[in-house]
């Protein structure tokens, strides 16, 4: 009976862990687009555009760092999921379902390129944050791996160094978020996406997405 009621009481202890986080990612990026950096940000500012006590930022997370790493998961979810519309279908796909994967790619950036730069800000300096900012990219790239390698065994595409060439792609779509996006307005993501659509699609499928 005692071990039995541990479960909902660790659920409940989860699930009030991920109200809290959401409140903090909120209350975070409402404080950057201010003009705030992340290291300037203290927890009592924090704790109180999210509407919560100091003490209980205290009791989910040991500091700062943790909970931008508990962002940094979040934002890895995102992407995989958005990824996954283009990379499940990668031995059939249509141009169609690889323009909106990469504009839900696009936008994830665009939502919370204020963590995103806060990891980049810290991953200058903390070792820690620059792996969760390559595991990010690793997370994406072995999902393009598998795909590419789908695709090359259904006879979608010809042979390709596939993890070279996931990775390569992946890189890039970092980069051009990170650079193009972050320095556009939002009326630019739709030729963004098309752009970057079109070097992918060439890339896997050696052909025109206007085939």
């Amino acid at each position: 009976m005692v071990a039995g009621s541990r479960i909902p009481q660790r659920n409940r202890r989860e699930q009030r862990r991920a109200e809290i986080a959401q409140q903090l990612l909120e209350a975070t990026e409402r404080l950057m687009a201010g003009g705030l950096s992340f290291t300037e940000l203290s927890v009592d500012r924090l704790a109180t555009e999210a509407a919560i006590s100091r003490a209980t930022f205290y009791i989910y997370f040991e500091d700062k760092r943790q909970l931008l790493l508990e962002f940094t998961r979040q934002v890895t979810d995102e992407l995989s999921k958005a990824a996954a519309l283009w990379f499940d279908v990668a031995e059939q796909p249509t141009p169609e379902i690889a323009r909106r994967s990469v504009r839900q790619i696009i936008e994830v950036y665009r939502r919370h390129q204020a963590v995103l730069a806060a990891m980049f800000e810290l991953a200058s300096y903390d070792p820690v944050v620059a792996e969760a900012h390559m595991a990010i990219v690793k997370n994406v790239a072995e999902q393009a791996k598998s795909a590419l390698d789908r695709a090359v065994a259904a006879g979608a595409t010809g042979p390709a160094h596939s993890w070279e060439t996931s990775c390569a792609l992946t890189w890039m779509i970092e980069r051009t978020c990170h650079q193009m996006v972050r320095n556009s307005p939002t009326e630019a993501d739709d030729a963004i996406a098309e752009a970057l659509t079109e070097i992918i699609w060439r890339t896997w499928y050696l052909e025109s997405t206007s085939r």
